[in-house]
């Protein structure tokens, strides 16, 4: 059974834009990533503080579709923002949160976030599933080229990251998985670090 009352007001308090959150999922499909990548994590999304809307979102691109996506209008699969709090009572698994320290981010990053976010609203979740089975596998022939037309969860963030001057572009956005944005991996930030994983909703 999970316990979802870890996220609190005063959890929500220290949450900034930049900051992943981490979910475990107990279908098939999570088992699978979480088997291949060696992860308890099965899915990323990011923290985005939007001045439009008194409570925290978060910025994914999943398979779900219960809740109804902020840019759309619409409850839809795919790239999508959310109200955090939403997601965490919905979700069926652990949930936790690296925040992101040591990065302050000015007016221009956030225009280049802010446009990425709508360049990429109502896209789908990604289609080529060779191109997921790449992302987990660094063996020959397992790299692969930029393709922003559907996103993977993993592939949203590390795009985001890219923008906003977190991560080189010299690898791609979807050769990254959840697991690359856990406590396990280190991460090579190009300013800034990640945290330790904080549990905002964890199995009791």
């Amino acid at each position: 059974m999970t316990k979802p009352k870890l996220y609190n007001e005063s959890m929500r308090a220290k949450l900034k834009t930049g900051d992943v959150v981490l979910f475990s999922g107990k279908g098939g499909v999570s088992a699978g990533i979480k088997w291949a990548t060696l992860s308890r994590w099965s899915h990323v999304g990011m923290i985005v503080f939007l001045p439009e809307y008194d409570f925290v979102t978060v910025w994914e691109s999943t398979t779900l579709s219960s809740i109804v996506d902020l840019d759309t209008k619409v409850p839809r699969k795919g790239v999508q923002l959310v109200p955090l709090s939403s997601r965490i009572e919905g979700y069926d698994g652990e949930i936790a949160v690296r925040q992101l320290d040591g990065v302050t981010f000015d007016s221009d990053d956030i225009k280049r976030l802010m446009q990425l976010r709508r360049e990429l609203a109502g896209r789908e979740y990604e289609q080529d599933k060779i191109e997921l089975i790449r992302a987990a596998y660094d063996g020959p022939l397992g790299r692969n080229s930029e393709d922003l037309t559907s996103l993977f969860c993993s592939e949203l963030v590390a795009e985001a990251y890219q923008r906003l001057g977190l991560l080189s572009e010299e690898k791609p956005s979807n050769e990254y998985t959840p697991a690359d944005f856990s406590e396990k991996k280190v991460l090579k930030l190009l300013k800034g670090s990640l945290g330790k994983e904080i549990f905002l909703k964890a199995e009791t």
